[in-house]
């Protein structure tokens, strides 16, 4: 409870910070994110999460059990590959959607932050008890989990693939589906799901702050 606390207080900080040097966001969508209401939503799903957590497998923030390389290192490392291919992927054409350093480095951390409540800490235990544990009875808890990572995974791709799919043949949206689970935003995605399961929330959430 006391680091989840901390990662709260860090969203605060930087609404906070914003509120300082406030500045002009992007998107509306981003805008919205930094409201107090939002985080306060946002702050009582992450509470939600940490107590269906315990009900669904999922190793707690600070389990004793988890090696710390495993919590910290491995995530990192694969955030920053992640990171490297974005950048590369990004340069030809990047998107018009970035704040200016230095306030893309709060602005950017907090969106992890943010992100990873919402999609891993929230979604997934949420939906492995609604579905695992009150309509299955407690049955096929595995299975659900991955069901439930692949949703979470879809998030944030999604917009991306319906620009795509709209306009085409429905002949054509096997393969435009079959090319976005191959893409490195669904991957990563679904890594931090993985991560989730084996060495809890810290874990992915290394992951996105690295990336």
């Amino acid at each position: 409870l006391k680091i989840y606390l901390g990662v709260v207080l860090f969203l605060c900080a930087v609404k906070i910070l914003f509120l300082i040097f406030p500045t002009a966001f992007p998107l509306a969508e981003q805008e919205s994110a930094f409201r107090w209401t939002t985080i306060a939503v946002i702050a009582l799903m992450g509470f939600v999460g940490l107590i269906l957590s315990r009900k669904t497998g999922i190793p707690d923030i600070w389990d004793s059990k988890v090696p710390v390389p495993q919590r910290f290192l491995l995530p990192t490392i694969i955030g920053l590959i992640y990171g490297v291919i974005t950048v590369i992927r990004d340069l030809p054409s990047p998107s018009p959607v970035h704040l200016p350093l230095p306030l893309s480095i709060a602005f950017y951390s907090y969106g992890a932050v943010f992100l990873e409540i919402l999609l891993r800490l929230f979604a997934i235990p949420f939906l492995v008890w609604l579905i695992s544990h009150l309509i299955l009875r407690g049955r096929w808890q595995t299975p659900v989990f991955w069901v439930a990572v692949v949703i979470a995974a879809l998030y944030e791709p999604l917009p991306h693939i319906s620009r795509d799919v709209s306009g085409v043949t429905t002949a054509a949206v096997p393969l435009i589906l079959v090319k976005w689970i191959f893409q490195p935003l669904f991957l990563a995605n679904v890594i931090s799901g993985w991560l989730l399961r084996k060495y809890g929330f810290l874990a992915p959430l290394t992951l996105r702050l690295s990336f």
